[in-house]
């Protein structure tokens, strides 16, 4: 398990008295109040080969060349970066930098926020992209009275702007090069805002996180996910909690990203709800947006605000997908501490404990986890089920 924060050891009551076999019961859930409790809903189920050359081979001419043994250069110097501009080729990359004493003043207003006057100074960045993936740009560290803002362009054109932001800009990108700005907000009385920043650039890719042991389809699924979640002014940071539900729960199956410099701040196990295995309760294979269903909940959530429900420190859920998980919320589907999610219980066990439908996690880490996403933060839950893919608006 990759754990860059640390683990919160928290004594919560989450079983009640064991079965015969010494196995933990699931709780039994309070009465449904007008705080909505952490346990979920109650009640029924929901419905190249290479072809052989013609060319002969003979016998050439010795050249002039004298033959060194050494083996030929054959490397591509790489392309000089042009006075007045920051070339970024690796990532993360970070800089920082200031437009107090900045030269270059060629940008004063952009096509994706036409009426901001951004006519101030500007460091420009040259941005070479190797592989597709989502691009992240995140400013911080501003000196007081600062106002400086982050531009992404397909192209050194303000008319050419794919994303902008006071902080935070982003996109999923294809492979190749792009141009950044980070740009003087002036103020109507005509004061420029400029001052110094910390710039840092992210790439996440399909690739990168398949090294982390995501699987393609998942972890093409949930970049572009992210990236129509980011565009449509879903989420407010690019930390990012991805689940695979097509892994059996005995997996760590959650990933909690960060798209700022493209690192895994954890890996988790995550339960599912009980209705959700049609056979193994260790798989989740059925999946529904219905009360009491006790079932989990597919697509794109955004995390809500804390509260200290049964299990302690928890977090409500607002599902962004009408049909899929538009529901959770009133289905009182929260991300919640569980005993059930531990390593030493799916060691012991083969798998989480069932919930009623909750995402749970490690209750020494859910509330590290819940610090990261709450009041903003997305969480993406995925299974190659056909109907949500045909009706998501956040799948391809």
């Amino acid at each position: 398990m990759i754990l860059l924060f640390s683990a919160m050891t928290v004594s919560l009551g989450c079983f009640t008295a064991p079965t015969d076999d010494g196995r933990p019961t699931r709780p039994d859930r309070d009465p449904k109040d007008s705080a909505a409790e952490d346990t979920g809903d109650t009640g029924a189920d929901d419905t190249a080969d290479t072809a052989d050359s013609d060319t002969e081979d003979t016998d050439t001419e010795d050249t002039d060349t004298e033959d060194t043994g050494e083996p030929e250069d054959t490397a591509v110097e790489p392309e000089p970066c042009p006075d007045g501009l920051v070339c970024v080729t690796t990532f993360p990359y970070e800089h920082v930098s200031t437009t107090v004493s900045a030269t270059l003043d060629d940008f004063d207003s952009y096509d994706c926020a036409a009426s901001t006057d951004e006519s101030g100074a500007e460091v420009l960045y040259r941005v070479d992209v190797p592989e597709d993936g989502f691009l992240a740009l995140s400013l911080s560290d501003q000196s007081s009275g600062a106002d400086i803002d982050v531009h992404l362009l397909a192209s050194r054109d303000a008319g050419d702007c794919i994303d902008r932001g006071h902080e935070l800009s982003g996109s999923l990108v294809e492979a190749g090069r792009y141009w950044v700005v980070a740009d003087t907000w002036v103020s109507s009385g005509g004061d420029e805002k400029d001052g110094a920043y910390t710039l840092t650039f992210g790439l996440t890719s399909v690739a990168g996180l398949e090294a982390e042991g995501l699987t393609a389809a998942f972890a093409d699924d949930a970049l572009y996910a992210f990236d129509v979640a980011w565009g449509n002014g879903d989420a407010d940071r690019f930390q990012y909690a991805i689940s695979d539900f097509s892994l059996d729960s005995s997996n760590q199956r959650q990933w909690l990203l960060d798209l700022t410099d493209g690192s895994v701040l954890a890996e988790l196990y995550v339960a599912h709800g009980e209705g959700s295995s049609s056979g193994n309760s260790g798989e989740a294979d059925t999946f529904s947006n219905t009360d009491n269903s006790h079932q989990s909940s597919l697509g794109m959530m955004r995390g809500g605000e804390e509260y200290t429900g049964t299990y302690g420190p928890s977090m409500r859920l607002d599902g962004l997908e009408p049909g899929y998980n538009d529901n959770v919320r009133d289905r009182a589907i929260v991300v919640h501490p569980w005993e059930g999610s531990r390593a030493e219980y799916v060691s012991r066990w083969g798998e989480t404990a069932e919930t009623w439908g909750c995402p749970a996690l490690d209750d020494r880490l859910s509330a590290d986890v819940i610090d990261v996403l709450a009041d903003g933060g997305l969480l993406f839950f995925w299974y190659p089920d056909t109907d949500w893919r045909r009706g998501s608006g956040y799948l391809p």
